[in-house]
């Protein structure tokens, strides 16, 4: 999905939404001083927020294509490579999740695919915790 790190996702996750976190997170993290990453980074997150509720239209999947491709290669630093290239993977490999939340945006339920953090749940994991965390967990 990027920059060569290992994300393991199952198969409840959103994929539109994940990459349009990372979208956020790059363009949060830009510095500005590229034009292609201070632009670019802003266009990914407002395409991406409209494609994830299925508010896009499908000439956007193309011009969000190119927008990532404008971004690659032009900025200074890798930050512009690495906001790029999820996008790439979400287009590359995700595009039929992509054309069917803009066919059918009425099937996007957005408390189905949320992630949410802790559960609230009693932990359950001290015996895994104490054989690999080396005394680092933040539960008594």
């Amino acid at each position: 999905l990027g920059t060569a790190a290992v994300t393991v996702m199952d198969k409840s996750v959103d994929m539109i939404a994940a990459i349009r976190r990372l979208a956020h997170f790059y363009k949060h993290e830009s510095c500005g001083q590229c034009t292609p990453c201070r632009e670019g980074t802003s266009w990914l997150e407002t395409i991406l927020e409209r494609m994830e509720v299925g508010k896009a239209d499908k000439r956007e999947i193309p011009m969000l294509e190119e927008i990532t491709r404008q971004i690659e290669g032009h900025t200074i630093c890798a930050l512009g490579d690495a906001a790029a290239w999820p996008v790439q993977g979400l287009i590359r490999r995700f595009k039929h999740v992509v054309d069917e939340r803009i066919e059918r945006p009425e099937a996007y339920d957005p408390a189905k695919s949320f992630q949410k953090s802790w559960s609230g749940d009693k932990f359950t994991n001290k015996n895994w915790v104490d054989q690999f965390g080396d005394g680092k967990a933040y539960v008594k």
